[in-house]
């Protein structure tokens, strides 16, 4: 067995250990519900969150000092997660409940009727040990929505230099206020989400950032929409988490098989691989894709390898736009047809 398989399964061993004994502790009083922004359908929510012990992590709006920001940061990643707490998510006259699995995460399914014209849903949590108490809320297409939006996160609505160790570890100390979005994104999303045109996000970052996330759209006015982020842990098939084409091409290739009445644009950075990523999407699934939308972020040997991936989306009946910025992705959505 090579010394790597055996580290692999030293640190699953360990990890079991650690999550069987805080399994079986009592609920702590400080134990939050942190609920995550979802989606779902007709007749159908999905609601799913995470259950942890309080940090009392700082909701920054202003920039602030590089010793808060890395205490933050270490809190965030040294997240005490509540294993087995029971949460009960209520929606109208529909109750049900759940447990937290061993990384303190939820995800309930409520049947349940909504408004055919509103965009978002409260669904109300309650973990029954403590009383504590939070909303989550749903994201249901309205009949007058007329496509969807999957946009990656990093590199290509916020600088996060991802394909640099270096650059990316002083991002993730940032806080929410002091991360910068590209110019013009805001705008660009609010025009193509118009209140009804579900926008989703689909990242490689993990969950621990989510909260990050959330504040930096929210001080930026970036239309919200639900997360699709990583669990980076352990398991028998990966050491720290998935491969990045690998989770976005199932969790993207999930949202097109969960709204088969939708069609989607596709928006991502020439840094992660997302031209690949995204001429996978439109050759696996024919006339689902209007159109996919290239942030330039790359040095100039890079443009040939995405200039042939363009060429072959265009003969599979899409054109993949390669932009220098939102300005230039609005020209074209708007020769598109997909603003007004």
């Amino acid at each position: 067995m090579s010394t790597r398989r055996i580290l692999h399964r030293t640190a699953i061993e360990l990890e079991r250990r650690i999550e069987r004994r805080a399994a079986g502790r009592p609920i702590s009083r400080q134990a939050v519900i942190s609920p995550y922004r979802s989606f779902g359908r007709s007749g159908e929510l999905f609601v799913r969150g995470r259950v942890l012990i309080d940090k009392r992590i700082t909701r920054a709006t202003t920039a602030e000092p590089l010793w808060r920001n890395m205490l933050n940061t270490y809190r965030r990643f040294h997240s005490d997660e509540v294993a087995g707490a029971r949460i009960v998510a209520s929606h109208r006259d529909t109750v049900v409940e759940s447990v937290t699995d061993e990384e303190g995460h939820f995800q309930l399914r409520l049947e349940t009727g909504v408004s055919p014209e509103q965009l978002w849903h409260e669904v109300e949590l309650r973990l029954p040990q403590t009383d504590s108490k939070a909303v989550g809320s749903v994201l249901v297409p309205p009949q007058s929505a007329a496509f969807g939006v999957i946009s990656d996160i990093d590199d290509t609505i916020v600088y996060t230099h991802a394909t640099s160790l270096l650059g990316m570890t002083r991002s993730i100390i940032r806080n929410a206020a002091s991360r910068l979005p590209f110019e013009g994104v805001a705008e660009l999303y609010r025009q193509l989400h118009l209140d009804r045109n579900p926008i989703f996000y689909v990242s490689s970052s993990p969950w621990n950032l989510y909260e990050l996330l959330h504040d930096f759209m929210d001080l930026n006015g970036i239309p919200h929409g639900p997360m699709l982020l990583q669990d980076w842990g352990i398991d028998e098939s990966r050491l720290i988490l998935a491969a990045h084409s690998d989770h976005k091409l199932e969790q993207i290739g999930r949202l097109i098989d969960f709204y088969p009445e939708l069609k989607f644009v596709l928006i991502g950075d020439s840094g992660q691989h997302d031209p690949e990523i995204y001429l996978q999407v439109i050759q696996g699934h024919p006339g689902r894709v209007l159109a996919a939308f290239i942030r330039d972020v790359t040095p100039d040997l890079r443009d040939r390898t995405v200039a042939r991936i363009l060429e072959q989306s265009n003969a599979a009946g899409v054109e993949m736009l390669y932009v220098r910025d939102s300005s230039e992705a609005m020209t074209h959505a708007r020769r598109l047809a997909l603003l007004s």
